[in-house]
């Protein structure tokens, strides 16, 4: 079955989410960035494809705080510490990669913190459907 429609960069998906591939193909910038700031990175493309509104804006917190339905929620139930989410919040917005600015919530009595994906980073990406680019697509000879 041929797939005709490219989805666009800010549909919302199930399963997966856009994580624009420069920040993983361009070697300087992945090597200038940690395994943990990859991953918050990673974390917040997935935040801006469930909860971003129209403008790219969406909030999170640094602690856990459990949601209407019960679910926990929060940086901390991914596995990042405040001072992790600090420091790479610190990182990528010097990278120029995300935006922040402060929220209060209703639901929280912690402040939470506003962020946007750069949004040249996943409208200027082009075929976000495909293998990356340098992708190996040999998987050799397969378990023994």
């Amino acid at each position: 079955m041929e797939q005709t429609n490219q989805p666009e960069a800010n549909e919302k998906h199930f399963n997966c989410f856009f994580t624009p591939h420069e920040i993983f193909d361009d070697e300087k910038l992945c090597q200038s960035l940690t395994h943990a700031e990859r991953g918050f990175f990673a974390a917040l493309c997935h935040l801006h494809n469930r909860c971003a509104n129209k403008d790219g804006w969406f909030w999170h917190i640094d602690h856990s705080f459990t949601d209407k339905n019960g679910k926990k929620l929060g940086f901390a139930t991914m596995g990042f510490g405040s001072s992790t989410c600090k420091r790479a919040r610190i990182k990528l917005v010097r990278l120029k990669l995300i935006e922040i600015k402060p929220y209060i919530t209703d639901e929280s009595t912690w402040p939470a913190t506003m962020y946007r994906i750069n949004p040249k980073l996943l409208y200027g990406t082009g075929d976000q459907i495909g293998p990356r680019s340098k992708t190996n697509l040999n998987s050799g000879p397969g378990p023994p």
